[in-house]
């Protein structure tokens, strides 16, 4: 599959929002829009530079915020023993991390905001949305990210 193929596929699960970077030059080898990408901006006194959170140690305990799509989500969830991927979110937006050995993948989605009835979809979930942002990396993770991690992307 092309990099644009696996942004199709995030955007197919439900991720509004899709980046995919070269680890070796920070180049966005694809997006899903051309404002998808990582940005530098002040948040109040705060100078973010998006690049540098893909660069954080993503398994120290300490960093509780990731910055990225110029947005400051709260980090519930992490890999603590390798630091390869993040779980995070702001209300009702999730954004997921994940760095592969060649590129680091991010997206973003909104999760269900309402109550899910049997009938939304074929699989219980509103169209487009997650039941919650663990929902959202097992999704990314079974769908897509597992086979990128198995050829050794």
């Amino acid at each position: 599959m092309s990099w644009d193929q696996y942004v199709q596929a995030m955007q197919q699960l439900g991720f509004s929002k899709v980046t995919i970077i070269n680890r070796a030059n920070y180049q966005t080898i694809a997006m899903s829009s051309q404002q998808d990408v990582a940005t530098a901006y002040m948040d109040g006194d705060v100078q973010v530079n998006e690049n540098q959170e893909l660069l954080d140690d993503w398994k120290d305990a300490k960093k509780n915020v990731f910055r990225f799509y110029g947005t400051k989500f709260n980090i519930i969830q992490r890999d603590a023993d390798q630091g390869d991927w993040i779980v995070a979110n702001k209300g009702q937006m999730v954004c997921l991390g994940y760095k592969f050995k060649t590129i680091w993948f991010i997206v973003a989605g909104e999760m269900a905001s309402r109550q899910v009835k049997k009938g939304d979809d074929d699989d219980g979930k509103p169209k487009g949305t997650f039941k919650s942002a663990p929902d959202a990396f097992n999704q990314a993770m079974s769908k897509v990210w597992d086979a990128l991690v198995e050829a050794g992307v």
